[in-house]
């Protein structure tokens, strides 16, 4: 390498933002079908993952341990499909060492045979639940599915078991009280409820324009709450990705907004994603990807890294960012044609050939309250 890796941290370093972490899509496959994901509107839906082994995975996270990075994030699709998610979250532990931060994000309505207990045995230290309203009916019209009573358990038992819980909650016009209901949360537990911003891409540009709320109107709705709430920094969340989180007065846990459709959040990013194929994407709008399977049979994930660092470095001189660097959009561009240093426009789903057969992907939410 021309640029040693201390070198390149220390580049980082100097740009003030958070350390990079490694955010690893597992699977493309969910049980649920949520109106603004719909992951089963891809044609090619599960075919297509060719995912890595435990193997690379621990791989991956042993040489991301010599570039100082301490944190591992685990998302899908619903990664807990996986039969390994075990073997695959005890590798990603080893590989980075003590004291490092591994999550997840999930529905939290566990396979059978699987608990919060056994995935804090394998080394999960925080996990990110998502869930849009309490109420089972409207509930599983949102996510296809579910049940919010089972996701709540799952929050309990990993609240008991000292796991740091974050709630991921989209806003939705329609299902605005539903919203406030799960923030509410967390004024008697110690959770972080995630208020997001609805994206217009992919399936959720069937739902923008009526379903469409800012996180300034939120605020202006819930301004009682946060009337001399204190803010609560992302270091004591154990949170790196962006956001901005309050404490109600007598609250036991915060509100964070991440609000992509309203502010960029690109200055702020740090995350290396790495696809279920091992694509590696320090940046989702430019392409400065990198393949990591041959790096990983040439032993020469040192110099993978160095492109990444690299990489994340130049984004500063990136105009394409448009503040929708944090969009999980990654599987879909799994199956993409990216050309090599161009913005790729928006939207992002790939332009279907006529003759295929499209599934339905503009069920939009439903519902009156």
């Amino acid at each position: 390498m021309s640029t040693t890796r201390h070198d390149l941290t220390a580049a980082f370093a100097a740009t003030g933002r958070n350390h990079p972490y490694l955010a690893f899509t597992l699977n493309s496959l969910c049980n649920l079908d949520c109106v603004f994901c719909k992951p089963r509107c891809m044609p090619d839906y599960g075919h297509k993952d060719r995912p890595l082994t435990t193997t690379d995975y621990a791989a991956i996270a042993a040489e991301a341990g010599t570039w100082k990075i301490r944190k591992a994030h685990c998302s899908g699709g619903e990664p807990t499909l996986r039969a390994d998610i075990l073997d695959v979250i005890a590798g990603l532990a080893d590989g980075l060492g003590a004291g490092a931060a591994i999550g997840m994000t999930s529905h939290g309505n566990l396979r059978r045979g699987l608990s919060v207990e056994t995935l804090r045995g394998a080394g999960l230290t925080y996990l990110n639940l998502s869930l849009h309203s309490l109420d089972p009916e409207r509930s599983a019209t949102i996510m296809g599915g579910g049940d919010p009573r089972t996701t709540l358990r799952t929050l309990d038992d990993a609240l008991s078991l000292g796991l740091q819980v974050k709630i991921n909650c989209v806003l939705q016009r329609t299902y605005l009280d539903d919203a406030f209901a799960v923030a509410e949360l967390a004024r008697d537990l110690p959770v972080a409820v995630r208020l997001i911003e609805l994206q217009n891409i992919g399936p959720a540009q069937a739902l923008f324009d009526t379903e469409f709320i800012s996180e300034a109107d939120v605020r202006d709705r819930l301004h009682e709450w946060f009337a001399g709430a204190g803010e609560v920094s992302r270091d004591q969340l154990g949170v790196r990705s962006p956001g901005k989180y309050l404490r109600p007065d007598g609250w036991a846990g915060s509100i964070g907004f991440i609000s992509n459709s309203s502010c960029a959040t690109c200055s702020d990013a740090n995350r290396i994603k790495i696809t279920p194929t091992g694509v590696a994407r320090p940046c989702i709008l430019h392409n400065r990807d990198i393949p990591l399977k041959p790096h990983l049979a040439d032993d020469t994930l040192d110099d993978a890294f160095a492109h990444l660092f690299q990489a994340m470095l130049d984004r500063n001189t990136n105009d394409a960012w448009q503040g929708f660097h944090y969009v999980d959009y990654d599987l879909r561009w799994d199956r993409m044609e990216r050309p090599e240093g161009a913005p790729v426009p928006l939207p992002l789903l790939p332009v279907l050939p006529s003759e295929a057969a499209q599934p339905s992907c503009t069920r939009a939410s439903t519902g009156e309250r």
